[in-house]
């Protein structure tokens, strides 16, 4: 009788640690979760790390005229570094909740955030785990890093630009690659738009599916000009360079009344979410033709109409 005990002691022992290596596997484990900073400075000049990931963002001539600058980081650029180094922990508690909307997407345990200076932007990301955060840009743009409100903010520009990366990993899962420019306008309304809510202030989101009245005068602004402007996208297989450089313009830059594609799917995204993120996975899985359907279901009847008449 003890032997057999010991039998089905030792059988139930032997499932546990099967099921646990087979899930181990197919999941990531969060203890080895990691979020490691790294700076895109050799010396005193950007590293050859930081060169490659403006590439996509600035021409040759503007990244080589910024190899031959030799400084050291100011005072401000000092504390916005440091403020990053700070938050490495917090940022690395958020991965699971922000994976929500993206499920079984997975990315690297190990990311990296690099710190450069001089580019443009203040953050964008490059390749499958790396979040760059440009230390001129944000003391430039936000002001000193000890300011109350910079705390939160550099936590909501942290959470955007890895949804970024969650974002780019799905698309290369799902083998999504755009192919014509409506493709593009449609994949960077949702890509940003989710991006944006996840760094938008508080101040501009829904309660109890109540829009706050900035947000809806806002709208109000932004909804003739995605109408008119994804009509024209749609319209028009021939445009020009320019034309398409005016169509795109303020998609996702500039204040928030003028993001007329970012905006809007942002909002739209955190009225579907209801505080339950999980609903918003079957607009990411959807793709970019989300974009439109979420437009026909929110736009004001004018504009859904216009809109349903071309799409």
């Amino acid at each position: 009788m003890k032997r057999l005990f010991m039998q089905i002691i030792f059988l139930v022992f032997f499932f546990a640690i099967s099921c646990l290596r087979s899930y181990a596997g197919r999941y990531p484990t969060t203890h080895s979760r990691i979020i490691i900073v790294k700076m895109g400075i050799a010396g005193e000049s950007i590293s050859d790390e930081w060169r490659a990931a403006l590439r996509s963002r600035m021409s040759k001539e503007e990244i080589d005229s910024m190899g031959h600058v030799k400084r050291k980081l100011t005072t401000e650029e000092t504390e916005w570094k440091d403020l990053i180094v700070s938050k490495t922990a917090e940022w690395n508690s958020y991965r699971d909740s922000l994976a929500v909307p993206f499920h079984r997407i997975i990315l690297p345990d190990t990311i990296y955030v690099m710190l450069g200076f001089l580019g443009d932007d203040d953050a964008f990301t490059f390749e499958k785990q790396t979040v760059c955060l440009d230390l001129t840009a944000l003391s430039r743009v936000y002001g000193k890093a000890g300011l109350e409100e910079n705390s939160s903010r550099i936590n909501r520009i942290f959470a955007h630009e890895y949804t970024h990366l969650l974002h780019k990993e799905w698309a290369r899962k799902a083998g999504y690659n755009p192919k014509t420019f409506l493709d593009e306008i449609m994949w960077e309304c949702l890509y940003e738009g989710i991006g944006m809510y996840r760094s938008l202030k508080p101040r501009w989101l829904p309660i109890s599916d109540t829009l706050p009245t900035a947000t809806q005068s806002a709208l109000r602004t932004l909804y003739p000009v995605f109408t008119d402007r994804m009509i024209a996208v749609k319209k028009n297989n021939s445009l020009s360079d320019n034309e398409k450089q005016k169509l795109h313009a303020n998609l996702s830059r500039g204040t928030v009344d003028k993001k007329w594609g970012a905006f809007p799917v942002a909002i739209w995204l955190s009225l579907e979410a209801k505080g339950d993120e999980k609903h918003l996975a079957k607009w990411i899985d959807k793709g970019p033709i989300a974009v439109i359907e979420l437009a026909k279901k929110y736009l004001p009847a004018d504009d859904k109409d216009k809109l349903s008449k071309v799409f």
